[in-house]
C-alpha cells in the first residue's frame, strides 16, 4: 500500500497537554493499522510559541525525531535541552517530557508512541 502526501487525515490540537498554541498532527497511520503495537505514528508541526505541555507516558513509550525547526525539550528530571533537525526525544514508559517550539518557524518531528 501506498499513502500518497495530502490524503493523510490531519488533526489540530488547541492546548495539547496543557501547552500553548497548536500542535498540528498529520496520522501516517491510525491506530488500528498498528496492529496493537502502538496508537501514534504521526508528522507533528508546532508553530511558534507553541508547545506540547509535560506529561508522562505510564503504559507506553515515544520516539520523536525531529526534522525541522528548533526547539526545547524538558525531560522528567527537568532537564532542558535544546533540539534541532537530526535531534531524537526517547521517552522510555514511565518518563516525561514537555516540547517547546522556540523558534520563528514550525518544530517539525515525527512521533512514535508504543505500548509498553
Amino acid at each position: 500500500m501506498i499513502r500518497k502526501k495530502g490524503s493523510y487525515v490531519v488533526d489540530v490540537r488547541e492546548h495539547m497537554m496543557g501547552g500553548d498554541g497548536e500542535f498540528i498532527v498529520e496520522n501516517i497511520l491510525n491506530p488500528g493499522e498498528m496492529r496493537q503495537k502502538g496508537r501514534l505514528f504521526a508528522r507533528g508541526r508546532l508553530t511558534p510559541g507553541s508547545t506540547v505541555g509535560y506529561h508522562v507516558h505510564s503504559a507506553d513509550m515515544e520516539i520523536c525525531y525531529f526534522l525541522s525547526g528548533t526547539g526545547r525539550v524538558t525531560d522528567q528530571d527537568g532537564v532542558v535541552t535544546e533540539v534541532e533537525a537530526g535531534d531524537t526525544n526517547i521517552v522510555q514508559v514511565g518518563e516525561g517530557h514537555e516540547i517547546v517550539n522556540t523558534g520563528d518557524t514550525d518544530l517539525v518531528y515525527i512521533a512514535l508512541i508504543l505500548y509498553a
